[in-house]
């Protein structure tokens, strides 16, 4: 006796995908509104969780975080933005979403 073929509709590949790829970010996008200057790495992690990446110099240290977009702003291939937070002495001197044009 033959098995029938598994088929799956075209939303619930889209679902299953988007899953895995939100799998990746955890953190919504918001938490960054929550970051302040003059934190320290724990009160930032409090927020935001294990940084993907960190960078260090002297006295210098930025961390890095991929953040899920708000619902509205996602696309199947882009979930999540990328987040920094940068220390100086140990305490947030500067923060934002890379490749971000600057304010002023």
């Amino acid at each position: 006796m033959k098995r029938p073929a598994l088929v799956l509709s075209p939303a619930l590949v889209l679902l299953i995908f988007t899953t895995l790829l939100a799998g990746c970010a955890t953190v919504p996008a918001r938490n960054i509104d929550l970051v302040q200057a003059g934190m320290d790495r724990d009160q930032v992690r409090s927020i935001m969780g294990q940084p993907d990446t960190v960078t260090h110099s002297p006295g210098h240290e930025c961390a890095y975080y991929s953040l899920l977009k708000d619902f509205w702003s996602r696309v199947p291939w882009s979930v999540s933005d990328r987040y920094y937070v940068c220390y100086d002495e140990g305490k947030v001197a500067s923060f934002g979403k890379v490749d971000a044009a600057p304010s002023g």
